[in-house]
């Protein structure tokens, strides 16, 4: 195994902190990560067969492209710190700690031994631990990579990165970025590092001022002493994956269109999707009592929030989370995929320019924002939608030209209980695949609902 830490090697003083915003605030401080495992087929590489294995994702060039890309990202290498005062986050590059670490590891195996195929594929739980496709984590560190090479000369790359510092837009254009780096050194990505457009303007805080005691009627996000002991309750999960292929998706959307309710003129395919899933797990749920359930969607602000514009290059946390409640009895008891679809996408078209500027204000109010959480209930009440599938996962990640990911999957270990992420698939259409955690008798009685894939 090779062990490498990279460091900026810049000695601008303009360099040497950066304060993080009210949306970085806000994520959970304790070690989670926006983390894939990129799965790379060395047969689709033109070369295969005329030059070494070990040429193929070589780890040197990674070292150097990513060395390169640090100087774009510099603060990819610091640590976090918190401040004393009101608990706000900054990132500080430190001579002693942080530092991308990059580790990698040669197993002897062949790649068409890992079970990546859909219909045999479940999750990374069941993949072999000996494997070491991941490792653990320095604590210090924002950036950590994982390069192992099969028997064969394919490769996966595990890439995890701090999501107290990024959310997945972020994630994905930094390994767009790294990989044309890869490709070719004299790219120049262009990045915003401007955190500051997400601190509201001396005249949006005495506007504000007027607006926030009608602020967070739905208490998207919370003090933390106010959460109900029910909502920190953790239950005990599985994790499945399910593809809604490209015309599944088509049938539902079509349903979904022919039925909106009359203040909604279109619906997405996501909307289709997130309301499909979330009447069906609540059916699956088969609760024998009323609860008032909740469906939790983060959504992008970068192109929504106006006065200041927000570049779509903007890298950091730039996601409002946006909640639609309803009685489980109604969630239930109308089978109606437009009317649930139409809520789903009103859920999200509330979130304006307006409604964001808000919840900035109330998030920069708070005297110690370390206790400021989502109000999200991790029991069987809630359910959370994180959709990754429009982010280029899979065509804005090819270190070796034209070769793709064969498969990118993700660690499950992390995931709360009561939510699903959105996928893109190797197929580079519009299927996408439906990464779902539930509890096990639920998960057994949404998969025995024939229902559940009827468009399929």
């Amino acid at each position: 195994m090779s062990y490498t830490v990279i460091r900026n090697q810049s000695q601008n003083a303009d360099f040497k902190s950066l304060k993080l915003s009210p949306c970085d605030w806000i994520m959970p401080r304790d070690g989670v990560w926006i983390y894939c495992i990129y799965f790379y087929d060395i047969k689709q590489w033109p070369f295969y067969g005329k030059k070494e294995n070990n040429e193929f994702m070589n780890v040197d060039r990674l070292i150097s492209s990513l060395t390169k890309l640090v100087e774009y990202y510099p603060f990819l290498t610091g640590i976090c710190r918190i401040e004393e005062k009101d608990k706000t986050v900054s990132i500080v590059l430190n001579d002693d700690k942080g530092g991308i670490i990059i580790k990698s590891v040669s197993i002897n195996i062949p790649l068409c031994d890992v079970p990546l195929s859909i219909n045999e594929y479940t999750n990374t739980i069941d993949l072999d631990k000996s494997l070491e496709l991941t490792s653990k984590n320095d604590v210090n560190a924002l950036f950590h990579v994982h390069h192992t090479r099969f028997l064969c000369g394919g490769v996966a790359l595990a890439i995890r990165l701090n999501h107290a510092i990024v959310d997945a837009h972020s994630y994905f254009q930094l390994v767009s970025d790294w990989t044309r780096i890869y490709q070719n050194l004299e790219y120049r990505p262009i990045v915003c590092h401007t955190r500051s457009l997400l601190e509201l303007t001396e005249i949006d805080n005495v506007v504000d001022k007027h607006s926030r005691s009608s602020f967070n009627k739905q208490k998207t996000y919370v003090v933390e002493e106010d959460l109900s002991p029910q909502t920190k309750q953790s239950v005990q999960s599985i994790v499945k994956i399910f593809r809604f292929c490209a015309d599944e998706l088509e049938r539902m959307k079509r349903e979904a269109t022919a039925h909106l309710s009359v203040e909604v003129d279109h619906v997405s395919t996501f909307d289709a999707l997130a309301a499909h899933l979330y009447r069906h797990v609540a059916i699956a749920r088969d609760s024998s009592h009323s609860y008032i359930s909740k469906l939790c969607i983060p959504v992008n602000i970068r192109s929504r929030l106006k006065q200041p514009i927000i570049p779509s290059t903007y890298f950091g946390n730039a996601i409002v989370h946006s909640c639609l409640e309803t009685e489980s009895t109604n969630l239930i008891r109308i089978n109606d995929l437009g009317f649930w679809a139409s809520q789903v996408h009103q859920a999200v078209a509330t979130l304006t320019s307006d409604e964001i500027k808000s919840t900035l204000a109330w998030i920069i109010s708070q005297p110690d924002k370390s206790k400021i959480v989502l109000n999200f209930p991790f029991d069987n009440t809630g359910f959370y939608i994180t959709a990754w599938n429009k982010m280029g996962m899979y065509a804005n990640s090819n270190f070796e030209h034209s070769v793709h990911p064969c498969r990118i999957t993700m660690p499950f270990e992390q995931l709360d209980n009561g939510g699903a992420y959105f996928f893109s698939t190797e197929k580079n259409d519009t299927s996408i695949d439906v990464i779902l955690i539930l509890d096990p008798r639920t998960m057994e009685k949404l998969e025995n609902n024939s229902d559940f894939r009827k468009y399929g």
